[in-house]
């Protein structure tokens, strides 16, 4: 028999500071909440975002694709949705936790929306009546929490109306980290997320040069000297705590630097947006020494190496390998995906596929992209501890990305795959190195989103 949990007098009278405390003893790192739609029940599926992009946050399983039976409309074309399972499960006053172990995200690319689905099937946890629409489903005031948990997974407490957390909601300190979500605050007070970057970024640059260091993953500092460590000690200043959910991100911001020779110059070098790893093709099924046997070429210097590399244009054959950088299963015309099985390719000649990325695969990589960016200009300089970062005060905010808008980014030339594959020792030990990149000049970048702002950090915003 299924518990009731969230409309006992116990929980009814749980207020948001005791709420915290369950979630901490549960172990969980950032609290969210979003407040419930009169459509958002078990039967319309809870809207969670426009985009998977503005879920950064949900440490979702593997996206998988498939043809939705929806009747909104009579396009097949438009008949798309993508899934991934959601580790979620409810926890109750005591801390007792309920898996809702066929919960999982729909992004429906079509519309486009995201929601949430299955979060009541086959859980010992009784929530059918403030989620079920024929019983109080559909009422205002209603408020669902997430709460991020390190290990991968999430836990999760639904708040009634006329419980004391719906009605302390309003006075919480939060912030809006997407256009749903707010993330509760330990401050006395809610701010922007906007204000939070910048007084935290107007900080970091009065710092001037700062020793290259890190947190590890139980957020203790260390020192950090290898050549990458700018955003490392960037992420280290910002308390941000490297964890294999997403991206490191700063209150819903994903945090990016690039580096300068001094503060005022534009980045030399391109930026890499993503590296995944071909699911389909010669490269995936048959690997790469065969790949690279086939598509790369003898290294000029270096005996018994094979290369594969050279930037790879949108529908441009690529002249050392002999490829052609292609998209299946998108529109450009119209900017839509038209093909849940739809993938970005490498076609050779013979019109064989050498590679390809499934949408399914990239959705998962993209996703992790928060729909809100910002870019810090970094100089670096070794100093007698090792080397030393200044972050400048010139800083570049963008938000509003989508997956569509990096396909459209790649059939104009914006973005490009630049790999740096190689095999040492290919006819006796053979050393494989993998390195597919999707790369994109930094001057480029507000092609990927729907706004970008330029601003001074020790400005008055």
């Amino acid at each position: 028999m299924k518990k009731r949990i969230y409309d006992t007098d116990e929980s009814l009278v749980v207020t948001i500071s005791g709420l915290k405390e369950i979630f901490e003893k549960a172990g969980v790192v950032q609290v969210l909440y979003k407040r419930l739609a009169p459509n958002d029940n078990s039967k319309n599926q809870p809207y969670l975002a426009p985009h998977l992009s503005e879920l950064a946050f949900l440490p979702t399983g593997e996206i998988g694709q498939e043809a939705s039976t929806s009747k909104k409309t009579s396009d097949p074309k438009r008949q798309i949705r993508y899934k991934a399972p959601l580790p979620m499960s409810w926890i109750d006053v005591e801390g007792n936790e309920y898996p809702a172990s066929r919960a999982q995200v729909i992004y429906y690319p079509q519309y486009p929306e995201v929601r949430l689905s299955g979060f009541l099937q086959g859980c010992k946890a009784d929530l059918s009546e403030w989620m079920q629409p024929n019983k109080q489903g559909r009422v205002a005031g209603r408020v669902l929490f997430f709460g991020v948990h390190p290990e991968g997974r999430v836990i999760s407490w639904l708040a009634p109306p006329h419980s004391r957390i719906a009605q302390e909601i309003s006075e919480t300190p939060s912030v809006e980290i997407t256009s749903i979500f707010y993330q509760l605050l330990d401050s006395s007070k809610s701010q922007s997320s906007r204000s939070l970057l910048i007084t935290a970024l107007r900080r970091i640059h009065q710092c001037g040069f700062i020793n290259g260091k890190r947190l590890d993953k139980h957020g203790l500092l260390k020192d950090y000297n290898a050549p990458n460590g700018g955003g490392y000690t960037l992420e280290a200043e910002l308390g941000v705590i490297p964890n294999g959910i997403a991206e490191p991100d700063f209150h819903g911001w994903e945090v990016k630097q690039f580096a300068v020779k001094q503060f005022g110059r534009s980045a030399s070098k391109p930026q890499t947006l993503m590296t995944p790893q071909p699911d389909g093709g010669v490269y995936f099924n048959e690997g790469l020494e065969s790949f690279i046997k086939i598509y790369g070429y003898e290294d000029a210097k270096k005996v018994d190496r094979y290369n594969f590399n050279g930037r790879h244009f949108y529908n441009v054959r690529q002249e050392k390998t002999g490829l052609i950088f292609t998209i299946e299963g998108f529109d450009a015309e119209s900017g839509k995906i038209v093909d849940a099985e739809g993938c970005i390719a490498l076609i050779d000649d013979e019109a064989k596929t050498a590679a390809s990325w499934s949408f399914a695969k990239l959705l998962g990589h993209w996703k992790k992209k928060h729909n809100r960016a910002v870019y810090i200009p970094c100089i670096k300089d070794k100093v007698d501890q090792g080397v030393a970062y200044h972050y400048g005060n010139q800083v570049e905010l963008y938000s509003g990305t989508t997956f569509e808008r990096f396909l459209k980014a790649i059939t104009e030339h914006h973005v490009y795959f630049d790999p740096g594959s190689r095999i040492n020792n290919i006819s006796t030990k053979p050393d494989p190195k993998h390195r597919s990149q999707f790369r994109i000049k930094h001057g480029d970048l507000f092609r990927l989103y729907e706004g970008k702002e330029e601003i001074d950090v020790l400005l008055p915003s």
